[in-house]
């Protein structure tokens, strides 16, 4: 009886020892995979930019992207994909691979103001966050012998003959729509007046051609400085540093916050540990003292979100863009 015990308990503790060696080699197994998964990047990592180069967007991605070298094994290769206001190169970045080696460096207008305005293949949903870098408020602008000295003068318009003629870069784009959503809030009348390009836009009203603009505050500065155009309020939450007099619309009870937003994505389906690596290299890229220097230069403000808080911002701006656009 005793024998028969010992052996039967022999025999117990061999399929333990059994068990705890498949347990261990199913350990080690995984182990295994989840390191193969964060060895990435195993080869170079392309970032597409969805405007021509030399703009703003893509010399931007292209300072960022040499950052995030410098915390990456790989080298990052920039490529524009330029067409129809930026959706060619969306369009592609959405439906590249999701392996993590094919990234989207853009500004907020093709990805949440066009899909509501145009039928495009994709929408804000369509991508997931790694980092968003900057951002630069809209505003409204006029010549500096325009007779409306302030945000207040505009706005004594509202109920009276006068019809503004408003310039803005393109219809559907975040400066057309902080217009639009100022005129129907004001009830002012309007001609509408899109140009090709903010330069184009900008020139239009050094030219008198067009009685008011919506457009980055920063990309005015030249006329500014020229004494040539006058900015009467920024759609940020709060004033900028660069333009302490300038007020907000929110100070004026006007509750616009609208804002141009720079920010790297990857296409949906992108694992959770690749994301993880490449937003902590762009972390550390956009935090460095000397992306923040650069982004001085092109007169952005400097705002580091990470990947969950730029999808929230993103899927934010497009429901309150297409609000205002499909009104």
């Amino acid at each position: 009886m005793l024998q028969s015990l010992t052996r039967s308990a022999a025999a117990g503790k061999l399929r333990a020892v059994g068990l705890m060696t498949s347990i261990v080699a199913a350990t080690f197994a995984v182990a295994s995979t989840a390191t193969a998964d964060t060895d990435f990047p195993t080869k170079p990592i392309t970032v597409i930019v969805p405007y021509g180069a030399g703009g703003g967007t893509d010399t931007t991605g292209r300072f960022l992207a040499k950052e995030a070298e410098k915390h990456l094994s790989q080298p990052i290769a920039v490529i524009n994909r330029s067409g129809a206001s930026g959706t060619v190169g969306t369009a592609e970045a959405a439906a590249a691979k999701a392996d993590g080696y094919t990234l989207y460096f853009g500004a907020s207008d093709a990805l949440v103001t066009t899909p509501h305005s145009l039928k495009v293949p994709y929408t804000v949903d369509h991508f997931r966050g790694i980092v968003g870098v900057s951002y630069a408020p809209s505003s409204i602008a006029v010549r500096t012998d325009s007779p409306w000295e302030t945000l207040d003068d505009l706005l004594a318009e509202a109920g009276t003959d006068t019809v503004v003629d408003r310039g803005h870069s393109g219809v559907g784009g975040v400066h057309h729509t902080l217009l639009k959503s100022l005129f129907l809030e004001t009830g002012i009348k309007f001609r509408d007046i899109p140009f090709q390009g903010g330069s184009k836009t900008i020139a239009a009203l050094r030219g008198d051609h067009v009685d008011l603009i919506g457009g980055t505050p920063g990309a005015m500065v030249p006329s500014i400085e020229a004494g040539e155009t006058r900015v009467l309020a920024v759609s940020s939450e709060e004033r900028l540093p660069g333009f302490p007099d300038v007020p907000t619309f929110k100070e004026k009870g006007i509750d616009i916050v609208a804002t141009v937003e720079w920010y790297l994505l990857a296409p949906k389906d992108t694992p959770d540990d690749v994301v993880a690596v490449l937003e902590e290299a762009f972390l550390k890229a956009a935090s460095s003292d000397e992306f923040k220097a650069f982004t001085v230069t092109r007169k952005q403000e400097s705002l580091v979100r990470n990947a969950e808080e730029i999808m929230v911002k993103l899927k934010g701006d497009s429901e309150f863009f297409g609000g205002i656009i499909n009104q």
